[in-house]
Formats: structure tokens, C-alpha cells, sequence
């Protein structure tokens, strides 16, 4: 598979997807490089085209790819197939977290999808993320903020929100009024603006010890979604017990 662009549009209506590993994708990929199990098995949440799942897969990792969109799935399969790994591939079409369940997992990777649901969906993956994981295992997450370039217009009322006390202030119906004009098409009516604050209070209430968490602008974001550095959060977190 070949890349020409930074990032395409998505066949499921949820904004766009990643042509270049991004740094929480690269932390992860650097941790497996330096694991002692064999054949780590990680679930890639959103995976997209694959461009995290055809590294993890590289690494001799064993991957579930979780995707809504089962054409994106297939597309994964197919390259795998022309690399000569889908055996160690599994796709499960269905929506985070619903009904889903896993177990004995080493890691979750989830990039770029937790801001498409609302706060409590997230509280319930935070729960179900810990439960799926063995004890040691960790998730690499990546969630787009409040700060990305194209969503600034929602930063007034985001900001007055949460001075209000509202711990989920970039929750929106109204995503496509507020984000820049190119790309409403590809916006859901829904999106959760995050940033830090409730990411960091519902991961580690579920028991989650957070190894780091910053903001930076993701590798290859392209210059209509770049601000002041902080477009994109990253938190990495281990299940202790």
C-alpha cells in the first residue's frame, strides 16, 4: 500500500485517517520492539487503512483490527496478504465499546476515535479497556483536541463550560457549524472535543497508572489543522493489578 497524502477521508463518514504513524503509534511500536513475549496481542481500535496495524503486525505482533467500516477492514486483509502476514491478523467489525468483548490482551492501541463519543461511552471503554487488558498491559491512546487548527470557532464556548464545572466541555450535535468549511463534509453532526482533564480523571479512576500524557501536533498533521502545538493528546497508561 501506498501512501500519496498525510490523510484520506474515511468510508464511514468519521472524518479522516491517518497516512503516517503518529508518536503514540511509534511508542508503542518502540515498546514491543523491547517486550519479552514472543507474540504480544494487541487490538488496534479505529485501525482505519492500517497504518498502525501493518507495523504492529511487522513487529510479529498478533493484531485485532476493530473497525465500523468493514470495507476498511478488508483493505487491511488484502495487504497483509500481499506482505504475507494475515496470519496473524484477525478483523472484527463493531463500534467501541458496545457490546464488544476481549480478553488477555498485552495492549490497546486506540488513535484518533474516543473523541467521536461522548463522555460516559468513554467512562464505559476506560472500564472495558482495563478489564481486557492483562495485568502489565498498557494502552497508547491519541485523541484530536479542542486546540486543532479547523475547530477553533468552539474553543469560546469549550472554555466556558468547563469554567462552569462541565467535565466533557467539547461535547457538540452542532460539530459541523463550528468546524472550518472545508471540512464539514467530512464531520460528523457529533464530536467531543477533548482535551487532558477528563481523560486523565476517567483512566485513572478506572485504575490506571499513567505512565505519560502530553500534548503535540501529530506527525504529519497537515497545516489547515495545526494551531499552537497542542492539536493532539497522548497518553500512554498500564494496568497494575
Amino acid at each position: 500500500m501506498t501512501f500519496k497524502t498525510e490523510i484520506v477521508p474515511t468510508n464511514n463518514g468519521y472524518g479522516w485517517t491517518s497516512t503516517i504513524p503518529n508518536q503514540v503509534t511509534v511508542a508503542l511500536l518502540e515498546w514491543l520492539s523491547k517486550g519479552k513475549e514472543p507474540s504480544p496481542l494487541v487490538l488496534d481500535v479505529g485501525p482505519g487503512l492500517g497504518v498502525a496495524t501493518l507495523p504492529l503486525l511487522e513487529t510479529g505482533a498478533r493484531v485485532i483490527a476493530l473497525d465500523l467500516e468493514e470495507s476498511h477492514l478488508a483493505t487491511i486483509r488484502q495487504e497483509t496478504e500481499r506482505r504475507s502476514i494475515s496470519n496473524r491478523l484477525t478483523t472484527v467489525v463493531g463500534r467501541f465499546p458496545g457490546s464488544l468483548q476481549f480478553e488477555e490482551l498485552d495492549a490497546i492501541h486506540c488513535s484518533n476515535v474516543l473523541h467521536f463519543l461522548p463522555g460516559s461511552e468513554i467512562e464505559i471503554g476506560a472500564s472495558k479497556m482495563y478489564e481486557w487488558l492483562k495485568p502489565g498491559g498498557k494502552v497508547f491512546l491519541q485523541v484530536g483536541t479542542i486546540y486543532a487548527g479547523h475547530i477553533k470557532r468552539l474553543l469560546p464556548v469549550f472554555e466556558k463550560r468547563r469554567q462552569a464545572g462541565v467535565l466533557w466541555a467539547g461535547e457538540t450535535h452542532e460539530a459541523k457549524e463550528y468546524v472550518a468549511a472545508d471540512y464539514r463534509e467530512a464531520t460528523p453532526a457529533f464530536m467531543n472535543y477533548l482535551d487532558g482533564l477528563p481523560l486523565s480523571k476517567t483512566f485513572a479512576q478506572e485504575g490506571f497508572r499513567i505512565e505519560r500524557s502530553w500534548y503535540y501536533t501529530r506527525t504529519g498533521l497537515p497545516d489547515a489543522f495545526r494551531w499552537d502545538g497542542r492539536e493532539h493528546y497522548g497518553m500512554i497508561m498500564k494496568r497494575t493489578c
